[in-house]
Formats: structure tokens, sequence, C-alpha cells
């Protein structure tokens, strides 16, 4: 079964308080996020973590390391994947709008094939991935459709 979790969320969370251009969050938020995260690997048994992200956009928002995710992945041993398309591969693809974005995700999900997977991603995706992936016969829970740093795990 390819259980999917999905965590909405404000993109700033997931580019990470070091970046050249400052993000809104506090020190203390990443640490609500980080714990939150890591509530819901526990409490789901996750395996991986994949998100709408790629080296590419991170690069934009001059962030010189991995994500938020991809560096709390490394740091508790678990696989992770970039799978929004850089660029390139869009121009390359001819993806111009987010519904072929999201069918992008959900090949690189299937190449990940590590389940059950978080998948974290921007909150207005929420409501149309869970759709797409449903119809691509992944089973989604959407754990949190706009993260806050006030918001505790209730699932």
């Amino acid at each position: 079964m390819r259980l999917v979790f999905l965590v909405g969320l404000n993109h700033q969370f997931q580019i990470g308080p070091d970046g050249i251009i400052p993000v809104e969050a506090s020190r203390e938020d990443f640490s609500k996020f980080g714990d939150f995260l890591k509530s819901v690997i526990e409490r789901h048994n996750i395996r991986g973590i994949a998100e709408e992200m790629s080296r590419c956009a991170l690069r934009r928002h001059h962030v010189r390391n991995d994500s938020f995710p991809c560096q709390l992945a490394m740091k508790i041993g678990l696989p992770h994947c970039y799978c929004d398309p850089d660029a390139a591969t869009q121009t390359q693809l001819n993806i111009t709008e987010d519904p072929q974005r999201e069918q992008y995700w959900i090949n690189e999900l299937t190449r990940f094939d590590t389940f059950p997977v978080l998948f974290i991603l921007g909150s207005d995706h929420v409501e149309s991935f869970n759709t797409l992936l449903v119809e691509c016969g992944f089973q989604p829970f959407i754990v949190e459709r706009n993260w806050q740093p006030e918001m505790t795990l209730r699932t």
C-alpha cells in the first residue's frame, strides 16, 4: 500500500532559516516545525520524506544547503526526495501548469518508492494533489492543510 501523508504549508518553512533572504519565521518557529514533522514521522511510521521543492528553487532563494525537511531527513536517517521539476526539466517536458507539475510529483514518488512517505507541499496544492494521488492509486492522508507554528499534531 502506497501511503502518502500530506503536510501543506507556506514554502518559507521548507526553505529554512539559513538562506540569505530572510524569512518571516523565527528560529522557534522552525523548532516547532521540526518537532511537528518528527511527531508525524513517529505516529505514522514514515519511511521517507518527499517534497514539492527542487535544488534549483532553493538556489533561487539563495539557500546554500538543503531544504529544512531534507536536513531533518538526514539527521534522523530517512531517505529524501525533491519532487518538483527544475526549470530545465519544465521546459524539456513542456510543464506549464500546476496539474502537470503535480503529475510530475506523482512520477517522482513512484520512482522514490518509499512508503509510507511524508509529502510536504504548498498549501495551495493540498486538495488537488490529494485528489490526484487517489486517482493514481495512492492512499493519501491530509495531516495538515496549512501548517502554522501554533499548530500541534491532531491526527
